[in-house]
């Protein structure tokens, strides 16, 4: 019986850790600069996560990870924006935007709320000419 609560606890202790870790990660993603949330389509399911802007590059993170290293990282130059859709989620003021992306010839859906999209497009839009670094 000692055993098995202590492994019981060992247990909870585990899942507690993780946990805590996931509020921190969260939180230290969305303190970022140039971050936002913003969904992923792949194939017929949608993926939470955040976005963060860089200067060559957006880096999207899983909201379900531990790891700190992003999930998905495209290419500013090779990201290109097809079409934008905006949804109203169930009567309430704030619109969601839906971008059709094309990325190295793989489709690509991102899903955030209206100003995001709008900031996705315009830093897409906003490309410097010549050679490209990949610091800030």
């Amino acid at each position: 019986m000692g055993t098995l609560l202590i492994i019981i606890g060992a247990l909870l202790a585990l899942c507690l850790l993780a946990g805590g870790l996931l509020l921190w990660r969260l939180h230290a993603l969305s303190r970022r600069v140039g971050s936002f949330e913003c969904a992923m389509r792949h194939g017929e399911h949608w993926h939470a996560g955040i976005a963060t802007y860089a200067r060559n590059h957006l880096d999207w993170h899983r909201v379900v990870s531990l790891s700190l290293r992003p999930s998905r990282r495209w290419r500013r130059g090779d990201l290109m924006v097809l079409r934008r859709n905006l949804r109203q989620l169930d009567g309430r003021a704030s619109q969601v935007g839906e971008v059709h992306c094309v990325f190295r010839d793989q489709d690509l859906v991102l899903a955030a709320n209206d100003q995001a999209v709008d900031g996705l497009v315009s830093w897409l839009e906003s490309a410097p000419p010549g050679p490209r670094t990949e610091r800030i």
